[in-house]
């Protein structure tokens, strides 16, 4: 720069980083690789509130508007900023780093004007400071025999942190730690909306062929007359006046409604096959004595969920095999006459309660905070821009039912590969046997944790393999094997306890999972191989569908 003093090539000579993006790849290939950053310091910042120019994390995320300046700080001074990968990276020959830095703030022409880049492989302190290293420091003294004990204690964490087994249980440390942080603040005073009555009522207007501003005439609370007449002498005034008329025990719809929607949890399909609409348009119900019975029994009973759907699955209409016969598939092939057992794929939230439950893992606890099962890594990075970062519960708090798990309405949990859009209001089950199911059967972190500990379980079942296989197959499917299956399986046992015992390596890591520790040497080969056969059964269409 001409004189000396600016940092940028703008008017102002300030400059403003809003980006910086590491990328990894090979002359010739096309495919280019993100190296992701974890953090980021800087010797000056500004204080920035929100989305805002300053602080050198906001270079962090893809957001332009926030990211790193140094104005307000002595001008022509040189600055410094560090940042910090993720994991480290080891690079082939043939591998090239590219560094980008971006530019994209409202300030047209803040682009930097001098810079130096320089790469270390150090870890720890020297990406957290900007004063430099422990070992820079230990380069400086005369002599190293007398090293001061602060010194001493810098260069013995950042040996710590070339130790595998440290860096481990740092790092589980560190989540339970961030943990304990949520739910603190979660126990604390929280802020939620509510709805009450204004007290003077707003004036409500039909709009003119759903046009916001288009009003038409003025419209006042009521009922559904033709459903159940409001007969109280005041009109409805408020949302409980709904309420009540809503769970009358003289309401005819609601009780139905609901015990329709019990009745498709379980059996696939409702007594009326349209369940979002009770009306002249939808579906007649196929045993209209039945839905009427069930929904007196439901308000009778206190509106009482559990009690209605034990009088269902304890039905002998429901404890029917499901097997097809050719003559009463041919009179009632849809089963709408309940010829035979309801048969249907389980949907992907009762996949992994099922898989948690097999294997043991099951936390049962009721209530609480919401729990972030796993992932795949970055899942959140592109919607949000790298703002917010996911990071799976640790603990038992883990393995609670999929009820608790934690979503986002713009990014929905992976594992729930039949999940709604959350866009409209659905009500009826989705059925499908996508990629994404076999594909989260076989590879989900949760399925294939489930599968090493039954694994653990069953080597731990004293007996020959047979006795193990046959324990293994009642724990996931209910029932013991047939011969012809416990030989299929018993020959894929053989043929992945060879493999594993010739790569003991591939043993190891494949058994590690999850928040399961590391096989000792002696077992890995057993462990990999029964978690194989687990997963096997796991993918079986036996375990995946209600039969």
């Amino acid at each position: 720069i001409a004189d000396g003093t600016r940092l940028s090539r703008g008017r102002s000579g300030e400059f403003v980083l809003t980006n910086v993006k590491l990328l990894l790849h090979v002359p010739g290939d096309p495919q280019v690789r993100e190296v992701e950053l974890s953090s980021a310091v800087a010797d000056v910042e500004k204080s920035a509130k929100g989305r805002a120019y300053g602080r050198v994390q906001g270079t962090l995320d893809d957001d332009p508007r926030n990211g790193w300046t140094t104005a307000g700080a002595e001008p022509g001074q040189p600055h410094a900023a560090v940042f910090a990968l993720a994991e480290p990276l080891p690079l082939r020959g043939d591998e090239q780093l590219e560094l980008v830095l971006f530019h994209r703030s409202t300030n047209g022409d803040a682009n930097l004007g001098r810079f130096r880049i320089a790469l270390t492989d150090e870890v720890g302190e020297t990406t957290r400071k900007i004063d430099g290293s422990p070992r820079e420091a230990l380069a400086r003294l005369d002599s190293a025999d007398d090293v001061p004990e602060p010194l001493r204690k810098r260069l013995f964490e950042q040996f710590l942190l070339d130790d595998e087994p440290y860096t481990a249980a740092r790092e589980r440390l560190d989540a339970a730690n961030r943990q304990l942080a949520e739910l603190r603040k979660a126990a604390g005073e929280l802020g939620v909306m509510v709805l009450e009555e204004r007290p003077e009522p707003r004036t409500t207007h039909v709009l003119e062929r759903g046009v916001w501003d288009a009003k038409g005439e003025v419209v006042e609370p009521d009922v559904i007359p033709s459903v159940l007449p409001w007969n109280a002498e005041t009109p409805p005034e408020s949302r409980l006046d709904l309420a009540r008329w809503l769970v009358s025990p003289e309401n005819p719809l609601t009780p139905r409604v609901v015990v329709n929607h019990l009745w498709q949890v379980v059996y696939g399909a409702g007594l009326v096959r349209t369940p979002g609409d009770f009306g002249l348009q939808g579906e007649h119900p196929t045993h209209p004595e039945l839905l009427d019975w069930l929904a007196v029994e439901l308000v009778e009973s206190g509106w009482d969920l559990k009690h209605v759907l034990r009088l269902i699955v304890t039905s002998e209409t429901y404890r029917q095999q499901s097997v097809v016969v050719p003559e009463l598939l041919e009179r009632d092939p849809e089963n709408r006459l309940l010829a035979r057992s309801p048969r249907h794929r389980r949907p992907a939230w009762m996949l992994r309660d099922a898989a948690l439950r097999s294997s043991g893992l099951m936390n049962a606890t009721l209530g609480g905070p919401p729990i972030r099962p796993y992932q795949p890594d970055g899942v959140w990075r592109e919607i949000f821009m790298g703002r917010f970062t996911y990071r799976p519960t640790v603990g038992p708090a883990q393995y609670r039912r999929t009820l608790y798990a934690f979503w986002r309405r713009s990014s929905a949990p992976t594992f729930l590969f039949d999940s709604a859009q959350r866009r409209v209001c659905e009500v009826r089950q989705r059925r499908t046997n996508t990629p994404l199911h076999a594909l989260t059967l076989l590879n989900d972190t949760t399925v294939l944790e489930a599968s090493r500990v039954l694994a653990d379980h069953v080597l731990d079942t004293p007996g020959d393999d047979g006795r193990r296989l046959s324990e293994l197959v009642t724990r996931v499917l209910g029932r013991g094997p047939a011969p012809e299956e416990a030989a299929v399986l018993q020959e894929r046992l053989d043929a992945a306890r060879a493999y594993f015992s010739e790569h003991p390596n591939d043993a190891a890591r494949f058994a590690t999972v999850g928040q399961q520790s590391r096989p000792k040497p002696d077992d890995a080969a057993a462990t990999a191989a029964w978690t194989v056969v687990a997963s096997l059964l796991f993918n079986l269409d036996e375990a995946m569908t209600r039969d």
